[in-house]
């Protein structure tokens, strides 16, 4: 039988500056899902390997969905087993359902013999997005798709515009063992903001593009500030502060946290740097209680989604 297997990476979303609409692929954290052709057009969710119980009933499954949804645009009566195999937990803040939902969408365009481009395989991986958050955010859906850096201009219609990467960034990312809830750290969001703050964060947004086309990693640092999200949702974080400023002590351009959090990230351009950075964090978690993965990517080796069987 005819098996193939995907890999889509994890992505941090807002990037401080672009709430709901900035989002960057990461490199080797990511999802994995293996189909196995059927002899008749069934879908069935064959294992699924995870730290957090997730839905095996076709219906409830992103993966399942948006192979659903491709087998009925193109009429295929091509049925596969599929296999998950998640390389990081549910409720990270690093697109969890979005690079399941990605990696299936093109283990199972590749099943079909590649009848799609990656233009259309986002709108189906945002099906499973929309299962499993009720909302067809592509903030992580893209970029775990394109690779690399993504701005969401625009959702009706839907408009995805690649942002480049300066050649010298590199990504701490540190996630603790601990729950948030996107529902409850929406809450901690402002109903509404000053139009002062608006300001400030909408000409950081536009300083930090510039300083990507022109890699200004002094802008870069001017720029990734998030007046927003971040004071209401830190809270939520174990050790935030505290990670920030030995952060930033340590040289770098900016500490922020991934989507809804609990995952954090900081981007330096130096590597030592990055290092450094790494092991001060891990540190502070050193005596803790909770549990903490951190890793050091250099991101423009970034990619989005790929066959890797």
């Amino acid at each position: 039988m005819i098996k193939v297997k995907a890999f889509a990476p994890a992505s941090y979303s807002n990037l401080s500056v672009g709430f709901d609409i900035l989002g960057l692929a990461l490199r080797n954290l990511g999802d994995i899902v293996e189909l196995e052709q059927r002899e008749d057009s069934a879908i069935q969710i064959k294992s699924i390997f995870s730290e957090v119980d997730l839905p095996e009933e076709v219906d409830k499954n992103c993966c399942s969905i948006v192979i659903k949804k491709m087998q009925e645009a193109c009429a295929s009566e091509i049925g596969c087993d599929i296999i998950i195999r998640k390389g990081f937990k549910a409720g990270s803040g690093l697109g969890s359902s979005s690079a399941s939902s990605v990696a299936a969408a093109v283990a199972y365009n590749a099943l079909l013999g590649s009848p799609f481009v990656k233009e259309d395989l986002l709108e189906f991986a945002l099906e499973g997005e929309f299962l499993a958050c009720g909302a067809r955010h592509a903030d992580n859906v893209a970029p775990s798709l394109f690779g690399g850096l993504i701005m969401v201009r625009s959702y009706e219609p839907l408009d995805i515009i690649s942002l480049p990467v300066p050649s010298e960034l590199y990504a701490v990312t540190l996630f603790p063992d601990v729950e948030v809830k996107t529902s409850e750290s929406r809450k901690l969001l402002p109903k509404q903001v000053d139009l002062s703050v608006l300001t400030k964060q909408v000409a950081n947004m536009a300083g930090f593009i510039s300083a990507l086309y022109e890699e200004d990693y002094d802008r870069i640092a001017d720029c990734l500030v998030d007046h927003v999200a971040e004071p209401g949702r830190k809270s939520l974080i174990p050790h935030f502060d505290e990670m920030k400023k030995a952060a930033m002590d340590m040289g770098a351009l900016c500490f922020g946290i991934s989507g809804s959090g609990p995952t954090v990230f900081s981007l330096t351009d130096n590597a030592s740097v990055a290092e450094d950075i790494k092991g001060e964090l891990e540190s502070i978690f050193a005596n803790s209680p909770i549990q903490a993965n951190c890793f050091v990517e250099k991101l423009e080796e970034s990619e989005g989604a790929h066959i890797i069987l």
